[in-house]
């Protein structure tokens, strides 16, 4: 028995896109054909001839009035009374294919007419992600929090001619780009990743694996939807740029978000370059752009007690948050006993923020963190130029010496109790280095001064989060 097989266009779920992302059959393909008589079991057909014509070839019952088919073949598949197979596969481990995708994971579906008995219109259960890399690579990995990949069923709704694919057994959360067999590693170009028609609600990571080891992951977090028979395009991907995630960076900060002063430290004898982020931390996150003023937060405080000042008021406004009543006051500083007028932590010179108690750690994750008074204090030093800004928004801007490399740190005031002091006029940034109790070391400046000082721990200063970097010798 021949049947005359043809396939869905537009969006390339097949083994080969054409250049208009239509779809060709290949040499070797084959499809399970399901006769609905006996046992329902599937009939293995191979394509023969010429393939643009389609023409599969194989065993069943002539006795059938319809038929459904599956591709690519699939050992064990069973057509099931109520028109749904079993038994097949979404790969969760995919071969890379160079302008194209593995053939084994383009799920598609058909079902015979009675007109037309030994047609078989295949359309894609499945979808696909573009990716594009200018890098050779020994996999790539895409991960979602919800199943992509597994075993499951395949449904035809005769109504609308629209198959389904349900994922319902040895299930995963990724799906995994590897070389064809007898390689290490496939070459720059472009490769489709097959996924199921889904919406990934909290995002996706994406990872590159090169050919030095070197992982490359991107992550979002906004939704995507696949949907079925279309392409999702990632884009384009280079081993430089912004986009990639670095674990010590976290999950809210860009890598445009950060600076490199040229500043190393050491600590406990081991040698760490300090990145700085570009803008003041918020409540959420950092603020969107330098000249922000972001939040306020009391020294050891991992949220803020009120909303950064809106500068596009006449006069400039805050909101109220009332998470803490009378607002930046000794009483409501964090490890403050009022009972004893004293701190039960951080009551020696020297001491630093744990990461619990650390705003930018909290917020940020990563490796962020206040910087220690002795990053302030480095910054200080004869490398660092601090030049006052008045145009626009005052504040002033440090350079580093040799590079030219700046960093803006706006005039942001502080906070006393609940009135907004010397804004426009100072900044005043915490460290994450106690002093003696009740103070703790702060970057101050203002119109004619710059330098490190100390204050007590409950008014509420402006935060700029470091994180730091571990440097081997020969990166000094």
């Amino acid at each position: 028995m021949t049947f005359t097989a043809t396939q869905e266009s537009n969006a390339g779920t097949r083994s080969a896109l054409n250049n208009s992302n239509g779809v060709d059959w290949q040499t070797g393909d084959e499809i399970s054909v399901f006769d609905a008589v006996g046992d329902g079991h599937n009939q293995r057909f191979t394509l023969t001839g010429d393939a643009t014509e389609g023409i599969f070839s194989g065993e069943a019952s002539s006795e059938a009035t319809q038929f459904t088919a599956v591709y690519p073949y699939t050992e064990g598949a069973q057509l099931e009374s109520d028109g749904i197979v079993n038994g097949i596969t979404l790969p969760a481990e995919q071969t890379a294919t160079a302008g194209s995708f593995d053939p084994k994971a383009a799920l598609m579906m058909a079902v015979s007419t009675t007109d037309k008995k030994y047609n078989l219109d295949f359309k894609n259960a499945v979808s696909l992600v573009k990716i594009t890399t200018e890098f050779a690579c020994k996999k790539i990995e895409l991960t979602a929090d919800v199943d992509i990949a597994g075993k499951g069923t395949l449904t035809y709704d005769t109504n609308t001619d629209i198959p389904s694919f349900s994922i319902t057994s040895e299930t995963s959360q990724s799906i995994t780009l590897n070389p064809a067999s007898g390689s290490t590693e496939f070459v720059a170009g472009t490769y489709y990743i097959v996924v199921p028609p889904t919406t990934l609600t909290n995002g996706f990571s994406i990872s590159f694996t090169a050919s030095n080891d070197k992982v490359y992951t991107r992550k979002s977090k906004k939704s995507n939807t696949f949907n079925r028979s279309k392409i999702k395009d990632f884009g384009s991907f280079a081993t430089t740029g912004d986009y990639w995630y670095d674990a010590s960076r976290g999950d809210k900060v860009r890598a445009d978000q950060e600076v490199d002063m040229g500043l190393t430290v050491t600590i406990s004898g081991v040698n760490y370059k300090v990145i700085f982020a570009k803008t003041n931390l918020t409540a959420t996150g950092l603020a969107e752009n330098e000249y922000d003023y972001g939040d306020y937060f009391a020294w050891g405080a991992t949220s803020v007690w009120y909303s950064a000042i809106n500068k596009n008021t006449d006069p400039w406004s805050i909101t109220t948050l009332d998470v803490k009543s009378g607002g930046y006051l000794e009483a409501n500083a964090p490890f403050y006993d009022s009972s004893t007028s004293t701190y039960t932590e951080y009551a020696n010179e020297g001491n630093t923020l744990k990461e619990s108690d650390d705003a930018a750690r909290q917020i940020l994750g990563g490796d962020w963190q206040l910087p220690t008074i002795e990053i302030w204090q480095a910054l200080n030093t004869s490398s660092y130029t601090w030049t006052l800004k008045s145009d626009g928004i005052i504040g002033r801007e440090v350079k580093n010496n040799s590079t030219s490399v700046t960093l803006f740190l706006p005039a942001a005031g502080f906070v006393d109790g609940t009135s907004f002091k010397y804004v426009g006029s100072y900044g005043r940034y915490w460290s994450c280095t106690a002093w003696t109790s009740p103070n703790a070391y702060y970057q101050d400046f203002s119109s004619y001064s710059v330098s490190p000082q100390v204050k007590d721990r409950y008014y509420g200063f402006s935060v700029r989060p470091v994180r730091l970097v571990e440097v081997s010798e020969s990166q000094q």
